[in-house]
């Protein structure tokens, strides 16, 4: 499934189905129904929300504990590695980007860095924001 932004109201929805070759039309069919029946039903959840927020009423609420179990482990396991990852960047005092690459830290650069760090606080705090040199 693919979403696609058409505007700041409408997305467009796109779907693949795939089919195992040695699949039977009735299996085949049944489970077709049953996909389609709840993208239906997601559609419609959708399109009253996004009425709802058209015309400012909408309001947040709960999900529902045993019919949307899927997005409430979704839902946990997102706030658990954001809550995790932010102990760890108060842990270290520091910002952490998992995707960034970490330089070798060496006594030298270790130095530099608090140089800089030094020169830019001044910049910032007694100078507003301009270097003089």
């Amino acid at each position: 499934m693919r979403c696609v932004p058409i505007s700041l109201s409408q997305t467009q929805m796109e779907y693949e189905v795939y089919r195992h070759k040695d699949v039977t039309d009735e299996d085949f069919n049944k489970i077709d129904q049953i996909f389609k029946q709840v993208l239906k039903e997601d559609k419609d959840l959708c399109n009253a929300a996004q009425k709802n927020l058209n015309t400012g009423v909408y309001v947040h609420g709960n999900l529902h504990p045993q019919h949307e179990k899927g997005p409430l482990f979704f839902q946990k396991s997102v706030k658990d590695l954001v809550m995790s990852h932010h102990e760890s960047e108060e842990k270290q005092g520091r910002e952490i980007w998992p995707a960034t690459p970490v330089p070798v830290m060496t006594k030298e650069l270790s130095e530099e860095m608090d140089f800089c760090r030094k020169i830019d606080c001044l910049a910032k705090n007694g100078n507003n924001g301009q270097l003089s040199w």
